[in-house]
């Protein structure tokens, strides 16, 4: 009995002395004197490390595809304003899952976020001293808790009336780690979790040299740190496209390829292939969000109003393919894909929680339907066949499929075939086959499928087998592999 009594006087002295527990605002106002917050207008920070690209593992449920990676971030607290600077460079060989594997030169990328933006790519909470001043402006509860053996306390708070945020304080008044949830389509509630470690003194500001970050269950950044500057000129541009909060509706534009056959194109990125039988209609490719994939279906229906969707091919796990995939179960149309997804389409994608941002399952929910594909599947109806292959060893992905319609001879391939029309800044050097491209060759052979034209998921339309053809003689300059957003 007394060893329960003094474990609670002690837990108690750690935040409040003399055995009187401080409450949440005095946690944060001593964080704040430790790191020394108060006098921390802008923060620019850079460092090296990993970072693994979020929902583009080559296994579902697996690990993200790690680059080398250069890393910077500007960060102006007045003015609610972040600046991100990415440099990625090849890790893996052979290259295995997307983010736009493989890298031949440097890939550079820039994320401005505001206030407009979404809470966890915000200026706010990913940073120590951003934290303090969230936590500031809000209404924090605390409570103690023991981690690994030693007790923290947790500061919680809510932002926008949505997030949640949850500070993990040692007892050494630093800010070890910060828990926060966002919307994801496929993922639902998503944790984003960030640690800091290895704190040290910048110009008498506190600032961690180890940042780890987590979306969902895998790191997507290991960050050791080795500059630091404070309340250094910002100067931070808001991109046009970032200066309203209402993002652009998803945009179709149907291109008929072949008597009922369509290339539907538009915004996001990538693009779907209506494919017409006689008593039903089969989308082939979902999206990288749920407006996207319903906008899909919405050009569907007016192209061809009288029959049901009753199928919806989906290609691979990644994140820019399934994020449809529950707007197609509500639907109530079947999903063909590859057996290897079953456990993470029933377990994770279907069951996961979707609060921040219910859609149309959560709104009705339907019990889903599978066509789960191993090697191979068909449809027909007698008059048009649509033959679905798995691609082996295809590096992008273990469980991609492939479709192929043999009476019009066009293939709709995903993500290890892609054609913009235009120069990319991570195209292969002239006389270069990448491994994907030679993967997608290997598997026409194999299969022995006349193809003439290819239908990319990234690109503008439907183009001729003969940029393949020449791409993979190493004649000509391969068509990029990936769009920016890391597929």
């Amino acid at each position: 009995m007394w060893k329960k009594v003094l474990a609670v006087f002690a837990l108690l002295a750690l935040r409040g002395g003399a055995g009187t527990p401080k409450d949440a605002k005095s946690v944060v106002e001593d964080v704040a004197r430790t790191i020394g917050a108060a006098s921390v207008n802008t923060v620019q920070y850079s460092g090296s490390g990993i970072y693994s690209q979020f929902g583009q593992s080559y296994l579902p449920n697996g690990p993200y595809p790690k680059f080398y990676a250069k890393y910077s971030r500007v960060v102006d607290y007045g003015k609610g304003l972040s600046r991100e600077e990415l440099i990625r460079t090849q890790y893996e060989n052979p290259p295995r899952g997307g983010g736009g594997q493989p890298l031949y030169r440097e890939a550079r990328g820039v994320t401005v976020s505001s206030e407009n933006s979404a809470w966890s790519g915000g200026a706010v909470a990913l940073t120590p001293h951003g934290w303090v001043k969230a936590a500031m402006g809000a209404n924090p509860t605390m409570k103690i808790a023991t981690v690994k053996g030693k007790p923290v306390t947790v500061v919680s708070f809510t932002v926008k009336d949505k997030y949640k945020v949850d500070g993990y304080v040692n007892n050494q008044n630093l800010l070890e780690k910060v828990e926060t949830w966002m919307s994801n389509p496929i993922l639902g509630d998503t944790l984003i979790e960030t640690k800091y470690s290895d704190y040290q003194d910048f110009g008498g500001v506190k600032f961690p040299t180890r940042i780890v970050q987590k979306d969902g269950v895998f790191p997507v950044l290991e960050l050791t740190v080795s500059d630091v500057q404070v309340n250094a000129p910002a100067n931070i541009e808001i991109p046009r496209s970032m200066q309203s909060a209402t993002p652009p509706p998803a945009h179709v534009e149907s291109q008929r390829v072949a008597d009922g056959v369509w290339y539907l194109a538009g915004t996001p990125d990538p693009n779907s292939m209506a494919v017409e039988f006689k008593e039903y209609v089969v989308i082939i490719e979902s999206s990288v969000t749920e407006d996207r994939a319903l906008a899909n279906m919405a050009e569907v229906k007016k192209l061809v109003p009288n029959k049901p969707i009753r199928y919806h091919l989906n290609s691979h796990h990644h994140s820019d393919h399934a994020a449809g995939l529950r707007a197609f179960v509500a639907e109530g149309a079947t999903i063909i894909t590859h057996e290897m997804n079953k456990p993470f389409y029933e377990q994770v994608v279907l069951k996961s929680p979707h609060t921040l941002d219910p859609d149309k399952l959560s709104a009705s929910p339907k019990p889903a339907k599978f066509i789960w594909v191993k090697d191979n599947y068909v449809l027909t109806d007698g008059d048009r066949s649509l033959e679905i292959y798995a691609v082996r060893d295809a590096g992008h992905a273990a469980n991609l499929l492939m479709s192929y319609l043999p009476k019009e001879k066009i293939l709709f391939i995903t993500d290890i075939f892609n054609q913009f029309g235009e120069p990319r800044p991570n195209d292969p050097p002239p006389g270069i086959v990448t491994p994907y491209y030679a993967a997608l060759g290997d598997n026409l052979k194999r299969l022995k499928l006349d193809v003439q034209q290819l239908a990319p998921s990234h690109g503008k339309g439907v183009v001729s087998v003969e940029l393949l053809k020449k791409a993979l003689e190493g004649t000509v300059q391969a068509p990029a592999t990936a769009s920016p957003s890391g597929n």
